[in-house]
């Protein structure tokens, strides 16, 4: 009796509850089908639910329980059919693999996917930026990536980032198929889990047989690039290094510009300082060394950028390999923007 009592108290107080946070309904209950019957628009529905059993049920019966028990049911199902068209619509968009149901539009950060870079046979530098943290406190950060745009089905570890911490953030992932042509994208949630997800962006990995086709063991020149400093509205100060390793005669050169895409395809699209051809701001060179042997650290101030705009730039080294055959090494490409 006291068991019953106490079930019955308990049941009561949800049922309060629900009748302040559940907007009343016109639908009726119908007692002899023990269902909800109600209607989205288009078609109509029937939940059946398992009647309640309680030792004071068959002395009275509370229909404004009932009504809001109904209307509970009504918002579920009205909430489930807004899913299923949210998936349907993103699947009608090629993101079938990545419905995440517990993601919003209203995530505070706002993350950008970046180019890859450092892209080998069997690996690769995926990069992001966390372009706007607005009130939230970090991001977790993380890569989704894939051979196919409709199928991301591989993800990297989460990197958190705290609101007054560098926004950019970037992983190496291994264990590529070589000569294959990769899609990945930036994640970021903020401190409320909501999510924020970048454009998806491709890179394709090098042949390797193309690569070491003659079992080559010369080690190749390192070059590397710091991040800029003393930026101001038309001006950067840029530095690197570079190590020619077993290699002689290296012609250094810093490429910046405005266009991101055409700074980080330098050495696979041209073979030679010389070959590159400049466009206006989105593009220029600035050679620093032409008869390298060892290695050298190299400063240089670049002036009359635009202002308030973002700048691209990557150090490089044009050499002579083992096969006589002019070739390029490139930085990964870094950036930075104008007062």
């Amino acid at each position: 009796m006291k068991n019953a009592q106490i079930c019955t108290l308990v049941l009561g107080s949800l049922f309060f509850v629900l009748g302040f946070t559940v907007a009343p309904s016109a639908q009726a209950y119908d007692a002899n089908q023990n269902a909800y019957q109600f209607s989205d628009g288009r078609q109509l529905y029937q939940v059946y639910a398992a009647p309640i059993q309680t030792q004071h049920q068959s002395q009275y019966r509370n229909p404004y329980y009932d009504q809001n028990i109904q209307s509970l049911l009504q918002q579920i199902d009205r909430l489930r059919l807004l899913l299923q068209q949210l998936q349907s619509g993103m699947m009608n968009n090629g993101y079938s693999s990545n419905v995440n149901l517990n993601a919003y539009d209203d995530a505070e950060v706002e993350v950008v996917t970046r180019l890859a870079t450092d892209v080998r046979d069997e690996s690769a530098r995926l990069r992001g930026t966390v372009s706007d943290f607005n009130r939230s406190r970090y991001a977790d950060v993380w890569f989704e990536y894939g051979q196919s745009r409709n199928a991301l089905d591989k993800r990297t570890p989460i990197i958190r980032i705290d609101d007054d911490e560098n926004e950019d953030f970037y992983f190496q992932v291994n264990r590529l198929r070589d000569d294959e042509r990769y899609y990945f994208r930036a994640v970021a949630e903020d401190d409320d889990e909501e999510r924020d997800y970048g454009t998806i962006k491709a890179f394709q990995t090098r042949d390797y047989d193309r690569d070491n086709r003659n079992n080559r063991n010369d080690d190749e020149p390192e070059v590397s690039v710091q991040r800029a400093f003393d930026v101001d509205d038309n001006s950067a100060r840029l530095a690197g290094d570079v190590d020619m390793n077993d290699f002689r005669d290296g012609e250094v050169f810093l490429v910046y510009g405005e266009d991101e895409y055409q700074v980080d395809e330098v050495d696979n699209e041209y073979d030679s300082y010389r070959d590159i051809d400049e466009d206006g701001d989105d593009l220029r060179k600035f050679r620093l060394d032409s008869d390298l042997d060892g290695d050298s650290s190299y400063e240089v101030r670049v002036t009359g950028l635009d202002d308030n705009t973002d700048h691209y730039y990557a150090l490089c080294v044009g050499y002579e390999n083992q096969y006589n055959n002019d070739v390029l090494k490139c930085s990964a490409t870094r950036e930075f923007e104008t007062d």
